[in-house]
């Protein structure tokens, strides 16, 4: 299942020795999962454009966006320190990966932060750059169709929904056979992050928009 940051629940536990067992159940699952990030704010300039895989920087607030989650992180994480930290291989996922590695002063040295291709945000291909009348003018239609056929629309040169949503979670199947045991620390972005939360809850992705995804917000999967 998915759980959002600061969310506690123990209802319908059974107490054991005076502490409740869905407690202690949980507690070992929260040492094994995954916790999933979204890199912090990017430079866009001025107008919105289609980012998919382009590889734009953060900005200045993005840099404050990742030095205060890193902090937390950090302390959240103080006595289950993660294995690894893994991203994609854009320069803003790599930038808030390491950012979150070195806060964990001073073993965050030792930590990995491996870029995975596997991670990338979805393809937008030929959109990419466009803004959206843009796109409505050379693509006549396209973005209706988009719309209503999320999970299966790729534009051209692009990637759907279902297609990102496939290699996202091979990926996730691939560090974790690297590393079975632990926290694994995940930054990805907006579109492949909604991908990977509708998988886990079971959410057709013709609902994946509707999935919040905030710069720098963060999201604990347990392992299934």
């Amino acid at each position: 299942g998915t759980r959002q940051t600061g969310f506690s629940g123990i209802s319908g536990s059974r107490w054991r020795d005076g502490r409740p067992e869905g407690m202690r159940e949980r507690r070992k699952m929260m040492e094994r999962g995954i916790w999933l990030l979204r890199h912090g704010d990017i430079v866009r300039g001025g107008q919105r454009r289609f980012v998919g895989q382009r590889d734009l920087p953060l900005s200045g607030v993005g840099h404050r966006q990742y030095a205060r989650l890193a902090e937390v992180m950090a302390e959240k994480l103080a006595k289950t320190p993660p294995k690894a930290f893994f991203c994609s291989d854009l320069s803003r996922g790599i930038e808030c990966a390491d950012m979150l590695r070195r806060a964990f002063r001073p073993a965050g040295g030792k930590m990995p932060v491996i870029a995975d291709r596997g991670l990338r945000e979805i393809s937008l291909g030929a959109w990419e750059g466009l803004t959206k009348e843009e796109v409505e003018k050379r693509y006549p239609g396209a973005l209706d169709e988009r719309m209503a056929d999320l999970a299966g629309y790729a534009p051209a040169g692009g990637e759907s929904f279902e297609m990102v949503q496939r290699r996202a979670i091979m990926a996730l199947a691939r560090f974790r056979m690297n590393y079975p045991d632990g926290i694994l620390v995940v930054v990805g972005h907006a579109g492949l992050n909604r991908a990977i939360l509708a998988d886990y809850m079971a959410l057709p992705l013709r609902d994946v928009l509707r999935i919040p995804q905030e710069y720098a917000c963060s999201v604990f999967l347990e392992n299934r």
